[in-house]
Order: structure tokens, then sequence, then C-alpha cells
């Protein structure tokens, strides 16, 4: 079981899916302190997405979007100078309920895990959308290859749309809207709208996106 306090990770540019895998290079001090923190057990950290450029100042404390993803450490390889490259894997999806004061180096926070209805489904008119959708944004940004790849991975509809939500390159604050979809077919309306927006020239989001 883990705790109800946890470990924060914040980035500004990454956000983190369940089902998907991100690798990392640690390097600051107090990260590499959270590491070995959780390495000896739980081995899981929460990923956030920071409103706010991020430093290695540690008295830098950007502000942080409320949700973010849980982290679990599949591998773990230390290198020179207490470094480490790490591999993680989201597990689901969380909301920051509270920040904690602690003595440790790097930050903390009450969490809740936050549920994501699988009872809904794609319809199959939905999904054929979706695919024409993609493979028309493909066409435009020439990667018709690597999108024929990933379309071809033997996935279910879940981790197929959080794959290509990690791995299409929207703004950090689109794929935050992404992340918080509470289940897939919200995921897949918000993910047809990003596609409609690059598609038709990428007008103002800001009506779409709260």
């Amino acid at each position: 079981m883990l705790p109800a306090v946890l470990p924060l990770f914040p980035l500004s540019q990454v956000a983190l899916f369940p089902h998907t895998f991100l690798p990392l290079h640690i390097f600051e001090p107090r990260y590499r302190q959270l590491v070995k923190d959780v390495l000896i057990s739980h081995q899981h950290f929460v990923l956030v997405l920071a409103k706010e450029p991020v430093t290695t100042d540690p008295a830098d404390r950007p502000s942080l979007h409320m949700v973010g993803s849980l982290a679990r450490i599949v591998r773990a390889e230390p290198i020179q100078d207490g470094r480490w490259n790490l591999l993680v894997q989201g597990m689901g999806i969380c909301r920051l309920t509270e920040e904690t004061h602690s003595e440790e180096s790097y930050r903390q926070a009450r969490i809740e895990l936050l549920s994501f209805d699988h009872s809904k489904v794609l319809a199959d008119e939905v999904r054929q959308k979706l695919l024409a959708d993609l493979q028309r944004y493909a066409k435009k940004h020439d990667m018709e290859l690597p999108m024929s790849e990933l379309l071809d991975l033997p996935l279910e509809d879940e981790a197929r749309v959080c794959t290509l939500a990690m791995a299409l390159e929207f703004d950090p604050v689109e794929k935050q809207f992404l992340l918080e979809s509470q289940d897939l077919p919200t995921m897949v309306d918000r993910l047809s709208q990003l596609l409609a927006f690059d598609l038709g020239g990428r007008g103002t989001n800001e009506g779409m996106i709260h």
C-alpha cells in the first residue's frame, strides 16, 4: 500500500500518462535523494507538470498543476557521481490535496488517486474518425511511418490513446488537458479537439483548455 504522502518530481515540459513509460536522467542532489528514498520503500513518486519554468535552484518552488501522474520506477541504473538513469511507468492519475512540509530537500504532497471510468468504451465511429484524423496529422507533419508503427502496436484502446497522448508533440498544457480526462471517450474527444486545432492551423485554444 502506498503512503498518503508521496515525493513530487516537477517538470515543465513533460506529462506522463497511464500505461506509458518515460526515461529520466536524475542529476540534481535533491532528486538523487528522492530516488534513493523511494527505492528502499515503495518505488513511487508523483510526476507533476509545473506552471512555471523549473530550475535547479532548490529555493525555487514553481506553481504546480494539481493533477499529476503516479510514477513507478521499473528500472534504476546508478551512474557516476550519484546520478541515476530511470525508467518509470505511469500507473494512474492523482490529485495533490495538500503540499506537506518535511526535512527533505524535495517537495512532497498528500495525494488522492483519481478514478478512471474503464466501463466507458469507444464507439466504432469515434475510433474510425480518430484514426482518420491521426492519419491526416501524420501526413501534415511527415510522420506517416512512425504513426503507422505506433498504431500497429498490439494495445487495447485505452493504452493506445494514452500512448498517442504521450507521443504526439502537443504543448505541455495541452497534454495536461488530456491527462485530466476521467474516461476514455473524454480523452479521445479532447485528443480530437487538439488534432482539429492543429489541422486547422492551431487557432487559439483558450476556449478549449481550462
